[in-house]
């Protein structure tokens, strides 16, 4: 062990011993000393050597406090005021009756204890902080206990859609070098991205179904281990375009099943009074994956190479999948709150979806579903919704590139913009839309008046970016209208758990079936017209503003937030 260090520092509870502001102190012994006088050889040396190094003095000198402070902190704590060396005087009189004193010790005790640490901590280390951060990490964990399981499941769903678009985004960067590496021709390329889309179409139904039956929140983590294990494996396989494929259908089955799962999860668990904000800040991840997805990629295909992308961003999932099951609840029956939660979705008039064992033995009304009119309306908004999301986000690099004459990387850049416009709309539509439910105003009404926004406010951007001469108003206006379709999340996709709770999961398989197939028939269409016409108001522009007027008219007509009754209900 290291000898104890002591450095006398004079009467440093005196005006003379310490400065009365910050800066550069000279630290002065005791008065009548012969090192003190100015004159003095010793004492220059001494005060030389203090000062050769820059703020050594204010280092030793706000050292020393620590320590000195942390003991009375602790002697304190304790209950048993520790004895002082030099005297016992309080702490208003200071040492020897001297202003601000330092734990009572007179002038011939005022040094101050830089001994090394003997707990293997390293120099200068107060063992106390480990009690602080284990206090912090107690008390944060009893918070989470405390947090009403409804909480929990959303931050876990969020961060799960999340990792969801950065496995979905990733092979959109790598396919570049990819590429390159194995020699795909622009159509090989294209035919693999488009695996994804078969993977997610046949996920739907089976999604809906098995999250009716066995609850959301026990088919997402299946999901999440299926997506990351597919996404892993890609660096092993990319030398066969058949498997290479087939992984990337596994991966969106995986993800296929995710927006079911959580549709499920909220319907269940969220009162209507906060079902837009849940459903706001679960699909929000999907925005936050892409811009993390899109900003991570680069760097790690640059740095470590395109396997790294895939592999790093599988095994995120897997962690996921491992801290989900530690820290969320799967026994729900337990949680406390259930009655509070089945009381406030019934306030809002709606209801939770029960128990999932006792939903699983009734039959699915899928002839009432079909035809429900509300329902079959708000199947064409998801289509029209996926339409604009699809073929914008998925053409728009290139729209920059060949528009407006930007490089490669300042295409992937103003692609960011979208998905970053997205996360700060939807901080605002969500609160909105279950602030005006809380106020009185219809379901009804209000999921209507989200969605009209959602619709008609980026076709409005896209509109002026048509007849504008300045080409650069495409930059941040285009952006904008993608980031004010979010407010979809508290119109569209809140809205199967008004119609059928219960049955949440159900409709929005259905609805989403038809809401994914832009992606498989819009993404190629509009290359096709752009090949015939050179025109992307004709190719890219028109289609979109189709699908935004007719969606938001036919909404407004049919769309309803009504709930549909069902055989059974009247028990539940």
């Amino acid at each position: 062990m290291a000898p104890e260090v002591r450095v006398a520092m004079g009467s440093l509870g005196s005006r003379r011993g310490v400065a009365s502001r910050f800066g550069r102190r000279r630290l002065e012994p005791p008065r009548g000393s012969r090192e003190a006088r100015p004159g003095s050889r010793r004492g220059a040396r001494r005060n030389r050597g203090f000062e050769s190094e820059p703020g050594w003095d204010r280092r030793l000198v706000l050292l020393g406090l620590g320590r000195s402070l942390g003991r009375r902190v602790a002697a304190g704590a304790q209950g048993d005021p520790k004895e002082d060396r030099g005297g016992s005087t309080s702490a208003q009189d200071g040492p020897a009756g001297g202003p601000g004193g330092f734990e009572g010790r007179g002038p011939e005790a005022t040094d101050f204890d830089l001994e090394p640490s003997t707990s293997g901590e390293g120099p200068g280390k107060d063992p106390s902080e480990h009690g602080v951060l284990k206090r912090t990490y107690e008390d944060l964990s009893v918070k989470w206990t405390e947090t009403p399981y409804r909480y929990k499941i959303v931050v876990a769903m969020a961060l799960a859609f999340v990792v969801c678009n950065m496995d979905k985004v990733n092979i959109s960067i790598a396919i570049i070098p990819m590429a390159s590496d194995y020699g795909w021709t622009p159509t090989t390329a294209g035919f693999i991205q488009s695996a994804f889309f078969y993977g997610y179409l046949f996920a739907q139904l089976p999604g809906g179904w098995l999250s009716n039956k066995f609850g959301g929140q026990k088919v997402l983590p299946f999901g999440v281990v299926l997506w990351s294990a597919a996404t892993a494996a890609v660096p092993f396989v990319a030398g066969d375009i058949g498997w290479l494929s087939f992984s990337r259908v596994i991966v969106g089955l995986g993800e296929g099943l995710s927006p079911p799962a959580a549709a499920d999860v909220i319907a269940r668990y969220v009162p209507v009074n906060e079902r837009a904000r849940a459903t706001s800040f679960v699909f929000g991840g999907l925005n936050m994956g892409t811009v993390a997805g899109l900003t991570i990629a680069p760097s790690l295909i640059e740095t470590l190479g395109w396997p790294s992308v895939f592999i790093l961003f599988g095994v995120i999932g897997i962690v996921w999948c491992y801290w989900f099951n530690a820290v969320v609840p799967t026994n729900i029956e337990a949680e406390p709150e259930k009655p509070r939660e089945r009381a406030l979705a019934a306030e809002g008039n709606g209801s939770d979806a029960g128990d999932p064992a006792a939903e699983g033995d009734q039959g699915i009304p899928w002839g009432t579903f079909v035809r429900h009119t509300p329902l079959r309306a708000l199947t064409y908004i998801h289509f029209c919704n996926n339409w604009a999301i699809y073929t914008i986000l998925s053409w728009l690099p290139t729209f920059y590139k060949d528009s407006l004459k930007v490089d490669l990387q300042g295409a992937a850049h103003l692609a960011l913009l979208p998905p970053i416009a997205g996360i700060a709309v939807s901080l605002v539509a969500a609160p909105l839309a279950d602030g005006l439910i809380e106020k009185g105003v219809s379901i009804t009404t209000v999921r209507k008046l989200m969605q009209s926004v959602a619709f008609l406010s980026p076709a409005a951007c896209m509109l002026a970016c048509i007849f504008s001469e300045d080409k650069q108003l495409s930059t941040w206006l285009l952006p904008l209208g993608l980031g004010l379709q979010t407010f979809s999340f508290a119109g569209l996709y809140s809205n199967h758990q008004d119609i059928a709770p219960k049955y949440a999961s159900i409709l929005l398989a259905i609805t989403n079936i038809f809401g994914s197939m832009p992606g498989v028939v819009g993404v190629p269409f509009t290359g096709w017209l752009l090949d015939h016409t050179d025109s992307w108001t004709v190719s890219l522009f028109g289609p979109t503003l189709f699908f935004y007027v007719t969606g938001a008219w036919v909404y407004v007509r049919w769309g309803s937030a009504e709930r549909l009754a069902l055989p059974g209900d009247e028990d539940a």
